[in-house]
């Protein structure tokens, strides 16, 4: 465990501090240039109350003591009064220093300049509930990247805020991310969720020059990939996965031009990043 801890912690670029450090470290960045000034006023402030709703909160039992760096951009689109509140239309965008990537676009939730924001697990809230899904989803899938499905828990925790949601007056949206949960902790999505502490090991080898032993680990990943892949193309987790890392999938693989073709097959999106790689004539 103690040698999976340091891989994570070399290419997610964090430094042991000596302290227990938060488990979240997120930086929040709110864009609503385009509302009235009046629209403006209610909104100053919420980028502040949504960066300490992450960052000073203990969100898992963090045995490693280590930060997960994220950005977090909020771009309100529209706001709309109602008879007894403002209610904000919101793009969400979410991205962690290991490649736990997520972009909402249909987030809607009631807000007034004058209240805070405190994390309760009783009646559904819009807002905060909304980021405990995402502080949820990012958390499990880093904890994957430590060992053996260690972000099952907190993919539950999702799920179940997911399922309160869909009960509320503020289900738009939420069966789509009930949905996402599903297919990440499928039984056809777990072949890559296995391989995935072996991809981070993988890279930690080949960035230490010991690139036999990151090929090995490599080819166990190409092989989660490929089993997914087969059972379901067009798998969302699988296409996650590539847009965080064909760049380092292509690099583990640069003297292998048979498995660089076939990735160019599984994800077409990425296919120039593989030829980049492949031996030149």
């Amino acid at each position: 465990m103690h040698y999976r801890f340091l891989i994570f912690l070399f290419v997610s670029f964090l430094a042991l501090s000596g302290v227990k450090a938060q488990v979240l470290n997120v930086r929040v960045k709110l864009e609503y240039d385009h509302l009235n000034d009046d629209e403006k006023q209610n909104l100053v402030g919420l980028a502040d109350k949504i960066d300490s709703y992450f960052n000073n909160y203990d969100w898992v039992d963090d045995e490693y003591e280590t930060d997960v760096d994220c950005s977090v951009t909020i771009i309100i689109e529209t706001v709309t009064e109602k008879t007894f509140e403002k209610l904000y239309k919101a793009q969400f965008v979410i991205n962690s220093s290991s490649g736990e990537n997520f972009y909402d676009k249909v987030w809607e939730f009631p807000y007034e300049r004058s209240r805070g924001l405190s994390h309760n697990s009783g009646q559904f809230d819009p807002l905060t509930h909304f980021l405990d899904f995402y502080a949820y989803m990012v958390l499990a899938g880093e904890l994957d990247t430590y060992d053996l499905l260690q972000g099952t828990p907190y993919y539950d925790k999702a799920l179940d805020i997911a399922n309160l949601a869909l009960l509320s007056q503020y289900s738009r949206g939420w069966s789509a991310r009930a949905e996402d949960v599903q297919k990440i902790t499928s039984i056809r999505t777990r072949p890559l969720r296995v391989v995935k502490p072996d991809f981070f090991e993988a890279l930690y080898e080949y960035e230490e020059g010991n690139f036999d032993a990151a090929y090995k680990l490599a080819q166990k990943v190409y092989q989660g990939i490929r089993e997914v892949y087969k059972q379901q193309p067009n798998n969302k987790y699988l296409r996650l996965f590539f847009e965080a890392h064909h760049k380092q999938m292509a690099a583990l693989f640069q003297d292998h031009p048979d498995v660089l073709n076939a990735l160019v097959e599984i994800d077409s999106k990425h296919r120039e990043t593989y030829r980049e790689y492949l031996p030149k004539e």
